[in-house]
């Protein structure tokens, strides 16, 4: 671990430094860096034993959600504790539980902020959502006999083959896991190589399926009519150098028929995204409250939308997969019955993707002209509708068989 502290502690300027430099820090977050640094707030105490979960960004807090729902179901009093590593994330936990729910950020991995945290918390267990290991937290979680879970788990061949390069120590990390439950038998087999004992292993569906129909508390996207009903694509979270390549296929489509909506994953990307609209001289808005079809094509500078747009949309396309990212989430678009395209890079979400392509719901595309010729083609598919459904279906209930094997450690 000395390799390790020692990079951390070289490392450390320049993470306070980056996060000055976010967009979206703001003075209000400036009283918070004492979280990242393993301070407690004094209202986060607890008289008992938390149930700890972390959960990094928007996505991760959304899982953990149903875990929570579920464990106030059977343990009714139990105190849970929630950490986040984005201010979105943060923002994402107040807006489901404003203050019935304690957290907080996520210290830094050193070891002197990792163990004020847990000198303060005390945690019962520790619960990680998807993939987020960080060494000091994991090891002194295990000096200190607190169990330790990682649940909905993905470790690709990419991010597999990366842990490979330090072997020892990062097998040493894995075996401290006390149970992981992955997203497929492949995730299962890289946690094995990656050092996770065999007995603490298994796979389940995504925790993601059972949140994988449409919600009723959404946003209503109101259209202004143009002359004719247009077809409505929506291109969600998608990343730099990836709206360039939609826009062209938009533009080879050449179809005034079509409308096409561009999601950036990260907000505060639109002013550069606006940027590449007016320099390929298309007409476009800004989302603001409502989508006015006469544009050719709509931009979206705002959080949280991205069902609200999938429940007006005909077709869509999932970002992360143009660039070597690994995928999105497919699931929100899965659960609105509709044609789905992405690019190649899907290795996120493997066993999803593999699983949406043998039920045709989702097609991958290699270049602009392919793509432009796939929404050309585009029929209304009632028969879609019906296998995203079944396929919804037969996938629902990980979240209780998750919650059973957890209950070992959480009633320890």
């Amino acid at each position: 671990m000395f390799f390790y502290n020692l990079f951390l502690y070289v490392l450390f300027p320049f993470a306070i430094l980056r996060l000055f430099s976010k967009k979206e820090f703001n003075l209000s977050e400036v009283s918070r860096i004492k979280e990242r640094l393993g301070k407690v707030n004094p209202e986060n105490s607890f008289t008992e034993k938390p149930i700890w979960i972390h959960a990094v960004s928007v996505g991760e807090v959304k899982v953990a959600s149903l875990l929570v729902k579920e464990i106030k179901k059977r343990h009714p009093n139990s105190k849970i504790f929630l950490t986040v590593s984005t201010l979105t994330g943060s923002r994402q936990i107040n807006k489901l539980y404003g203050n019935d729910l304690a957290h907080q950020y996520l210290p830094y991995d050193l070891n002197i902020f990792v163990k004020r945290f847990l000198s303060s918390i005390k945690p019962k267990c520790l619960i990680l959502i998807e993939t987020e290991i960080w060494p000091n937290l994991v090891n002194n979680c295990f000096k200190q006999k607190i169990p330790i879970a990682l649940l909905n788990g993905r470790l690709s061949e990419k991010s597999l083959k990366k842990y490979l390069r330090f072997k020892t120590f990062f097998k040493k990390i894995f075996s401290q896991l006390n149970l992981v439950i992955s997203q497929s038998q492949k995730d299962l087999d890289n946690f094995v190589i990656a050092g996770v004992n065999p007995q603490n292993v298994f796979s389940d569906h995504s925790l993601k399926f059972s949140d994988s129909f449409p919600s009723n508390d959404l946003r209503k996207i109101e259209k202004i009519e143009d002359k004719k009903e247009k077809k409505i694509i929506v291109c969600a979270s998608t990343h730099p150098r990836e709206e360039i390549f939609l826009i062209n296929a938009y533009k080879k489509l050449n179809d005034p028929n079509f409308h096409l909506v561009l999601i950036p994953r990260h907000p505060h990307r639109s002013g550069e995204v606006q940027k590449i609209l007016e320099d390929n001289k298309v007409s476009h808005q800004k989302f603001s409250n409502a989508l006015d079809l006469s544009y050719e094509i709509t931009l979206v500078d705002k959080m949280g939308l991205v069902e609200s747009f999938f429940r007006i949309a005909d077709i869509a396309f999932i970002g992360g997969t143009l660039i070597p990212h690994g995928g999105q989430n497919f699931l929100e678009a899965v659960k609105h019955g509709l044609p789905i395209y992405s690019g190649a890079s899907t290795y996120n979400f493997s066993g999803i993707v593999e699983d949406l392509q043998s039920h045709k719901i989702l097609n991958i595309i290699e270049t602009e002209s392919d793509l432009a010729l796939a929404w050309g083609n585009f029929t209304y598919n009632s028969d879609l509708k019906n296998r995203s459904n079944d396929y919804l279906l037969s996938r629902q209930g990980s979240v209780e068989r998750s919650i059973e094997k957890l209950l070992p450690l959480i009633e320890a």
